[in-house]
């Protein structure tokens, strides 16, 4: 699989599989519109024929060689291998999560890293509904893990304060149902 873009002048193709970054001409990103393994030994007349309104019928043909190369080498089009181990790969379970509580702060310091606390997104609380549903994604997906972590973070979390506390106690009704152990953090200014 390739993925291709322009960046600046730049044309570039991504070989996907095994990461292989390809600056190429403007013939070559026009041919990959084109052709796609299974490669036949010789371009396709087809090609040569819509490509040619814009390149040399030879500079197509060499083209095509070169990808066929390309493809022949590995380093385009390479195959997928990670497919083979994908029945073995395993979920890891989920055993912390980072609830961005407060997009606000109270500072609202023009250095801030954060866009004076709205991360330049606009002011906005957790509410706690999605506080809750976080909590049950955590739970659903923390596998045999018996310790949890859950950080509270912002902008300001302290401005979203009785959410926060309504949160840590839905968790905790439900560490006895899940027989799993919460551990609560709050990153403030």
């Amino acid at each position: 699989m390739i993925h291709k873009y322009k960046l600046g002048d730049y044309n570039i193709v991504l070989d996907v599989n095994s990461g292989g970054v390809h600056v190429v001409d403007e013939l070559t990103y026009d041919m990959l519109d084109n052709v796609a393994p299974p490669f036949a030994p010789e371009c396709p007349e087809e090609v040569v024929t819509k490509l040619s309104r814009f390149y040399d019928p030879e500079e197509i043909r060499s083209c095509y060689a070169e990808i066929l190369e390309a493809y022949q080498e590995g380093i385009l089009f390479s195959p997928d291998d990670y497919e083979k181990y994908a029945n073995f790969a395993v979920a890891s379970p989920i055993k912390a999560m980072c609830l961005n509580i407060a997009h606000d702060c109270n500072l609202r310091c023009k250095y801030c890293f954060a866009s004076t606390g709205d991360f330049g997104e606009g002011r906005k609380l957790m509410s706690y509904e999605t506080g809750k549903k976080a909590v049950d994604f955590l739970l659903q997906n923390s596998g045999d893990r018996v310790n949890l972590e859950m950080d509270f973070f912002g902008g300001e979390p302290l401005m979203n304060f009785e959410t926060v506390k309504k949160i840590v106690e839905y968790a905790r009704s439900q560490e006895p149902v899940y027989h799993k152990k919460f551990r609560f953090t709050i990153t403030t200014n």
